[in-house]
Formats: structure tokens, sequence, C-alpha cells
């Protein structure tokens, strides 16, 4: 990564960023940012990932996505220095889409970038910046195969990105991981914060849920810290979107897009649709990616009570209903098939949709949606 930047005469510099890592919540903070930014009278960019109908999507500049001829001008200088690497030293996929990301904004002159880590934090592609903030969002247990088993080390990843001096908020986390953090917080000289949820004063907000409470909680007190007054932050807060977050559908039959993809965040959709609609959901389609925790989140749809519909992903990365141990009572090759099933169908009580961003980008694209 730091060789191909340094190809590219370093984009990041001059840009101020606002660091965001976590293992949940991370889009939402973003996206909340992102829209405080702008009512603020800022012109900001955002990158996030992955998206859920066009490439376009991971990068927003002044609230819509890349014109597709600016992502075509900024990717022709990336591919042509990495085509002259050696195979062994070419950057991957996601560094390639983070150092397009900081070409478009650096072109756009933008006055801040909101910036999603990858995966982890210590060591993703997005960790070659200095930020102006660090936000740390919800953790869970994705992908300890890769960051380490147990919350201390989970923690130690995601607290990666901090750096000397730079201030931090932080939603709670659990102690082991909280360790880590104010020790790494110490070293580096970094003043921090653990931000609890927004309080019921601050009223409806745009994205259902309890757990949007506390990932837009983190987002209000760094425009704070900017020096924000409340009515800016309302105002930004008032007009985010932020698709495949508990996202309705559908209001009879009742049908609900959630993008969750880990134990908590099925949890945190289940909860959701408990608060929403005083009940539980009558069927759960469901599909996940080979590398989520599948029988854990299945276990917990189990438990509600929810039918559960198995749906094969097009992604190469697709997990087979067939391998889930816990069986579904019906398997669709597609999600158009499932969709029509439901429509056929619909389930007393209504269905939830979740398990993976995948699968609620291949129901957006079903839908006819452009993901702008």
């Amino acid at each position: 990564m730091q060789k191909l930047l340094r190809a590219l005469h370093h984009p990041e510099k001059g840009l101020n960023f606002i660091h965001i890592a976590g293992t949940n919540g991370k889009g939402s903070t973003a996206a909340a940012m992102d829209s405080i930014l702008r009512a603020a009278g800022f012109f900001p960019g955002l990158y996030t990932s992955p998206h859920l109908i066009d490439f376009r999507e991971r990068f927003r500049v002044g609230g819509r996505v890349v014109d597709e001829r600016i992502l075509r001008r900024n990717l022709e200088p990336v591919i042509r220095i990495m085509n002259r690497m050696p195979q062994s030293e070419r950057p991957t996929f996601f560094e390639v889409v983070t150092a397009l990301a900081l070409k478009i904004f650096r072109e756009a002159k933008v006055d801040f970038v909101v910036w999603e880590t990858g995966l982890g934090g210590r060591l993703d592609a997005t960790n070659m910046i200095l930020p102006e903030l660090s936000l740390l969002t919800s953790l869970g247990r994705d992908h300890e195969e890769i960051l380490g088993q147990g919350w201390a080390r989970i923690g130690a990843e995601k607290a990666g990105i901090l750096k000397q001096g730079v201030p931090v908020f932080s939603a709670p986390w659990p102690r082991a991981a909280r360790k880590v953090l104010a020790r790494q917080a110490k070293n580096l000289g970094c003043p921090w914060k653990i931000v609890g949820p927004l309080p019921k004063a601050w009223g409806a907000l745009p994205l259902a849920g309890r757990h949007q409470r506390q990932n837009l909680a983190l987002a209000v007190a760094a425009a704070r810290y900017l020096g924000f007054p409340d009515e800016v932050i309302r105002c930004g807060l008032s007009q985010m979107k932020w698709l495949g977050r508990f996202t309705m559908l559908n209001k009879n039959p009742r049908r609900v897009l959630d993008g969750a993809h880990n134990e908590e965040g099925v949890c945190a959709a289940l909860l959701t649709w408990r608060e929403t609609f005083a009940s539980t959901p009558g069927r759960v389609i469901f599909a996940c990616l080979r590398d989520k925790p599948v029988r854990a989140m299945l276990r917990r749809i189990r438990n509600s009570r929810a039918d559960i519909w198995g749906v094969e992903l097009k992604d190469p990365r697709g997990s087979d209903p067939l391998s889930w141990g816990i069986h579904p009572s019906r398997i669709f090759s597609t999600v158009a098939e499932a969709l029509r099933a439901d429509d056929e169908n619909p389930a007393p009580g209504g269905a939830l949709i979740m398990g993976s961003l995948v699968l609620a980008g291949e129901v957006l694209k079903a839908r006819g949606g452009n993901g702008a």
C-alpha cells in the first residue's frame, strides 16, 4: 500500500480524515457523520464498503455517488502503476480501491473524508492516514480466524487505527477489549471517551433500533467535538439515508430488509423487530457468506420461532444452504424466486430478510433499486 501511494504522489496528503473502525455499525456511523458535515456546510467525501448495488456507492462526494467518468479517470493511473509492479508485489483489490478513493477525494478537494476501515484496523489498507478523529464502533466476534481469538485481540486490531495525540470516541466495549484500548490510548497520548447511546430525548432517529442509537451517538460526539451546534447535528441526522439497515420494503404484507451479517447483528435486527412491531417475524429469508458464523446466526433465528427460508447467493463467496446444519424449510436458488414465493404466500406477522449485505444488495437489485 505504501508503495502504491508513493507512486501516486501520496494522494492522502492534505486531506482531513475521520477514521472509523469496529465490527458493527461502521457504515451507519459514517453515513451519519457525512450527513452532519453536509448540514454544517462542508463538502465531505465518504468511503465505505461493501457496496450494495453499484460499485460507485463506495465513493460519495458531497452526498452523491461519484460520477462514472471521474471514477474511470482516477482509476486509469492506479491500474497503470499496478501493472508495472511485479506480480508478487501487486496490491490487493481493497488496496487498489482505497487508493482510488484517495485520488477521487483529492481531486474533488473535499473538506473532510469520512473513512471507514475494511477489516480490522491495525493492518487495514485505510490505516495509512493521519486522521483528525478516530471513532470506534461496537465489537463483535467476526473474523476471529483473521484478527485473533477473544475480545482483547479483536480490540487490539480495531484500536490499531489510533494515532499519536488524535482524539478517540468509542462505543462501550467488553472489559478485555476496553483495557487494550485504554493502554493504547495512554501510550499514544490520545484523549479518549466512551460514548453511550443517544438518550430518548433525541426523539425519533432516521435508523431504527437501539443499536443505531449507539452508532449515531458516535457521530454526534464527533460533531460536537468539531464545534457543531445540536441544531445542525439534528438537521444532519434528519436528512441521512442508509439503505439496508432495517429498511421497510413493504407494509402489507410486512417485509423488512436488514444487512445483519453476524450474530450480534442478527440479535439486534430481531430485537428491533420486537420493539417496532411488538411481535416476532413469521419468516426470516436468510443467506450468508462462507466466512460468517452461520450456525450462531441461525440458532438465534430459530429461537425466535421464525420459519427460515434459505437463499443461494450469486456471489462466489456465498454459503450453500445445504451446509448450514440448521436446515431451512425451503431453499431458493435466487433472491427473485424467494421474493416471489413470499409474495404468493406471505407469512403471518411478516418477513425479515437478513444474513448478508450481499443479500441486501441482491434484494434491492431485484426490486429495481440503484443504491444511490
